[in-house]
């Protein structure tokens, strides 16, 4: 570039550097403009409802008296729960207005004094929260289905619950609301999550006795019958056995009672028939805390006995004879007469 060149050039820019604040000076009426230095300066970037922006300038003065005082009282500490967790709120105790037995009322050692009643019960029916579990499929190939197991074990936990606290007992259920129907299974760690929250209200209510209820699978359709697991690898293994023994009975007895007669499955140690040594399969008998055993009612997989799981009178019975074997299990266990 000539000489001649980068003279003009520098000329042309200071020109359009006056006319730029010849400008700005018309702009503002004339005034001088205001500065404020940058370190003095706190903006706000505040997003609107519509998703438009706007930025608000302050001084550091204005921003710092927006701000709670230092010498403020501090926030309370949080109160400590009386209970390791918070009971869910559908779980909340179905006896509530209900009436109850007198005479027959355990003391309990807890931060706070507990409705007089003869014990808690926690009850796991099964699957649900988009897992149906065992489904029966009706046997003409249409892929069809008029049960799950999720809706299943749902209706025997509440009607199992209704018997019990008509005795006089506190009962919670870990879930409530319809099953769904069959569909794609869920993850594995979604699965686990939630037994191990299950287990958990256990230990928020300070519960007596835990029982899962399950329906039952097989490929082999010709496969029926009921089944109690326990874990016998356990603190209450003992009392475990027990009360797997005394369900597992209840559970033939109100079959034969409405008429049906399968198998007697008995009942299985978990660890021994899963031939896992000292380690039990299962997390609801295996975690929880308190006397637990898992019942298998029937096999949604086999005509016969989805048949009765159909049949809301079966239901009926197999709630009461259960709500009455954990009625004795209790009250041998409190050493009640």
């Amino acid at each position: 570039m000539s000489p001649l060149a980068r003279r003009l050039m520098v000329v042309v820019m200071l020109g359009w550097t006056a006319a730029c604040a010849l400008i700005g000076w018309w702009a503002t009426g004339g005034d001088a403009v205001r500065t404020t230095p940058a370190e003095a300066m706190v903006v706000y970037d505040v997003a609107s409802p519509g998703g438009q922006h706007s930025v608000h300038y302050l001084t550091r003065e204005e921003a710092e008296a927006t701000l709670p005082s230092p010498t403020a009282a501090p926030s309370p500490a949080p109160t400590r729960l009386a209970m390791p967790y918070a009971a869910p709120k559908y779980a909340l105790n179905a006896g509530i207005g209900a009436p109850k037995r007198t005479g027959d009322t355990a003391t309990r050692a807890q931060d706070k004094p507990r409705t007089a009643s003869k014990g808690v019960v926690v009850l796991d029916p099964g699957h649900g929260r988009g897992d149906p579990g065992a489904t029966h499929y009706l046997p003409d190939g249409s892929g069809r289905w008029d049960i799950t197991e999720a809706d299943s074990n749902l209706r025997n936990a509440e009607l199992i619950r209704d018997d019990l606290v008509a005795m006089g007992y506190t009962v919670y259920l870990t879930r409530n609301g319809p099953g769904q129907g069959p569909g794609g299974p869920l993850p594995l760690q979604f699965i686990t999550s939630d037994l191990y929250a299950r287990v958990a209200l256990a230990s928020a209510v300070d519960a007596d006795v835990y029982v899962a209820i399950h329906g039952n699978g097989a490929s082999v359709k010709s496969i029926s019958g009921p089944e109690t697991w326990y874990c016998g690898k356990h603190a209450e293994g003992a009392q475990n056995e027990e009360l797997a023994r005394r369900i597992q009975r209840a559970m033939m007895d109100a079959l034969h009672e409405y008429g049906y007669f399968p198998p007697d499955r008995g009942i299985k140690e978990d660890a021994e028939t899963h031939h896992s040594g000292e380690f039990c399969q299962f997390v609801v008998t295996r975690e929880t805390p308190v006397p637990a055993a898992l019942l298998e009612f029937l096999f949604l997989s086999n005509d016969d006995d989805a048949r009765v799981l159909v049949d809301d009178r079966a239901h009926v019975l197999m709630a009461r004879h259960v709500a009455d074997a954990i009625d004795g299990f209790l009250q041998e266990r409190r050493g009640a007469p």
